[in-house]
């Protein structure tokens, strides 16, 4: 399960990208960044979860931990298939350049969606129509995520305990029977099917279009789900829901460097014996149907599958939280067998090793052969005279930064004031002089000189996969933040200004890819 090259790459969110109107998507846009990594010698491409996001924007709360997000669909692909016209494609705003408007895209481009559906109904040849019964039959997931679509849209809400019909909230069905019976419900949750089937059609264009290029793409799976969700709706048992659908405890983490009073994520906890009970069959449908998509998968809170948070659903003075044990190897023994026998040896899921764990978590890690994750930013907090990058493992992932850090130039700067302070909190004066020792022989040694440095230095790393924030390569300041944690505002619409996309910078990645063995 472990890394077996030593490779380098990026992480850049599909919504991040340039090359289309409003918000990133599937497109020429996609296509055009694997070629520029490809010119930069880099052969992994990191995103983030493509599930539908909430109204934060946030992928980490979707209705859906199988679908997409049809805002990622490319339109010009429907054109070239038949089913919207050029003109269609007329008039779209181009939005603004460093940042997403999700809003207006999905209003964009559900309007175009819905016309290209109707063509869709009333011709029966095109790759879409070639896909859609295949894609039914081996995606089981879609019925019910259609069906919940569909629902959401009649009765106006996406929270079904807020739903009117009891036994349509109860999921039972003869009353969803009733219901469907209903022409525009049904029309509704065909659309949304539809939806996911060209998405799909996309993805696989864009997956076969890095595997090419020798690029492997490299996904997430968030361990919790939203309480708002087909998930919570349609298999209910399997969470600490009430009879009413309510939670009982919720799920966060305690104290930690991004928040002082720690985090409440406002999801549902697992009840794991109920998991256990039935073989994990929702774990196992939902890890192969990442893993269909992705090479590579990074298993988000890894230390919640040892033991996670359980908090209770109001803050609670006299309820801090506790820990309790998760699933640990049972769920990981019968996972793995699964990944073996249905999507292959080469599948690699990586554990998302970050914060505070204590020895089983990662002994758990380490039984399992699984890479761990190690952050440049993290290395160096509490730490005095000790060179981090040296300890890390060979099979582990190594950055910079992740989404939910700053970007590495506003770090850099925080350590840059941080020195001057009379309690500094970092040992700077060592910090920097690590930094300076892999700045190339001859360069001055100056603000953007470290930045490189610091790179330079986690590619010289043992890590065998390095992955850069494009943020961080481009040297770009805090505005370009992707996320920080427990803040629900202001977070992920940072988009990629394309013309930061210069050969120098891709011959400058190439040269030291090659420099570092990548």
């Amino acid at each position: 399960m472990g890394f077996k090259q030593r490779i380098s790459g990026v992480l850049m969110p599909i919504s991040s990208l340039p090359g289309s109107p409003l918000c990133g998507s599937l497109g020429k846009g996609a296509r055009h960044f694997a070629d520029y990594l490809n010119k930069a010698g880099q052969r992994a491409w990191q995103v983030l979860p493509v599930n539908p996001i909430d109204d934060c924007y946030s992928p980490y709360a979707s209705i859906s931990t199988f679908a997409a997000d049809p805002v990622y669909i490319d339109l010009e692909d429907l054109v070239l298939a038949g089913l919207l016209q050029p003109e269609d494609l007329v008039g779209i705003p181009q939005g603004p350049r460093t940042q997403s408007a999700f809003h207006a895209a999905r209003n964009v481009k559900m309007q175009r969606l819905h016309k290209a559906f109707d063509a869709f109904q009333q011709t029966r040849s095109t790759k879409y129509h070639d896909a859609f019964d295949r894609f039914v039959d081996e995606a089981p997931w879609v019925g019910p995520h259609a069906a919940f679509c569909a629902l959401s849209e009649k009765y106006g809400t996406v929270d079904w305990t807020h739903w009117p019909d009891k036994d349509v909230k109860n999921a039972d069905q003869e009353a969803l029977k009733r219901v469907f019976d209903e022409p525009e419900v049904a029309a509704s949750a065909t659309f949304h099917t539809f939806l996911q089937v060209v998405f799909d059609v996309q993805w696989n264009k864009l997956h076969d279009y890095c595997r090419k290029l020798d690029i492997a793409l490299v996904g997430d799976i968030p361990i919790y789900v939203s309480k708002k969700s087909v998930d919570t709706w349609a298999n209910r048992e399997l969470f600490q829901l009430d009879d009413a659908g309510n939670m009982t405890r919720v799920a966060g983490v305690p104290a930690d460097a991004f928040n002082p009073e720690g985090q409440r994520w406002n999801a549902p906890l697992y009840d794991w014996e109920v998991h256990k009970a039935d073989g994990y069959a929702w774990w196992l449908q939902r890890i192969g149907a990442v893993l269909r998509r992705f090479d590579m998968v990074r298993l988000d809170h890894f230390i919640g599958f040892y033991n996670y948070f359980s908090m209770p659903n109001e803050p609670d003075p006299n309820d801090p939280g506790e820990w309790l044990p998760g699933p640990a190897e049972d769920f990981f023994d019968t996972v793995l067998r699964y990944v073996e026998t249905t999507i292959g040896p080469d599948a690699v899921l990586i554990a998302e090793d970050l914060g505070v764990m204590n020895p089983g978590v990662h002994t758990l890690r380490d039984k399992y052969d699984f890479p761990g994750i190690n952050v440049f930013q993290f290395q160096f907090d509490f730490r005095k005279n000790a060179d981090a990058t040296k300890e890390w493992r060979e099979n582990s992932l190594v950055c910079t930064g992740t989404h939910d850090t700053d970007t590495l130039s506003a770090w850099l700067d925080e350590v840059l004031a941080d020195r001057k302070k009379t309690e500094p909190f970092w040992d700077c004066a060592y910090l920097l002089d690590l930094i300076k020792e892999s700045i190339p022989e001859g360069c001055p040694v100056n603000r953007e000189t470290l930045l490189w440095g610091i790179i330079r230095k986690v590619l010289n790393s043992p890590g065998n996969v390095a992955i850069f924030p494009m943020q961080d390569l481009l040297g770009l300041p805090t505005s370009a933040r992707m996320n920080f944690p427990g803040h629900a505002n202001g977070n992920w619409v940072w988009r990629l200004d394309e013309t930061l996309l210069t050969d120098e910078l891709a011959d400058r990645i190439c040269l030291w890819t090659v420099e570092f063995a990548r």
